[in-house]
């Protein structure tokens, strides 16, 4: 008889453990994010001039022209990664040299918001780099007037 009751006692605890792990809403299922909710105009902002503030000086001279529509036609456009953990593989890949850098990447995940206009992402981003104190007066005016430029290509 002690035998049969713990065959009885581990098939019970068993059934237990089962019905607990199938009662428990999303375990063992794979979570998924959307891209977009990460970023907000803000974050991105404070993102930028945190990572602009780290460049060497000689770094953070923004050369490229940013008033160009990036469309799937324009030359050099690179489609964004479809998934989060892509982006991260990408940006480890190629290291951060430049402002232009800097300023390529927070663009990429500026599209990523999908609950406004982008050019509206750029313009409250250039509002909340402006209002920030910690950079020097011509590193903030350069980046500023780069997301000036980038909203106005953003809504041509």
């Amino acid at each position: 008889m002690p035998r049969l009751s713990r065959l009885s006692a581990g098939l019970a605890s068993a059934a237990c453990l089962l019905a607990f792990a199938w009662l428990v809403p999303g375990c063992g299922s794979e979570p998924t994010f959307d891209a977009g909710v990460d970023y907000t105009p803000a974050s991105l902002a404070e993102e930028l001039v945190f990572r602009a503030k780290n460049l060497a000086p000689s770094a953070r001279k923004a050369e490229k022209k940013r008033n160009a529509p990036k469309t799937k036609t324009s030359p050099g456009y690179v489609p964004p990664p479809e998934t989060k953990g892509q982006s991260k593989t990408q940006t480890k890949k190629a290291e951060i040299q430049t402002l232009d850098d800097v300023l390529d990447d927070v663009e990429d995940k500026a599209r990523r918001i999908h609950s406004m206009p982008t050019p509206e992402v750029f313009k409250q981003m250039a509002d909340a780099v402006s209002k920030d104190s910690t950079l020097d007066a011509a590193d903030r005016d350069a980046i500023v007037a780069k997301l000036n430029e980038m909203a106005a290509a953003a809504s041509q």
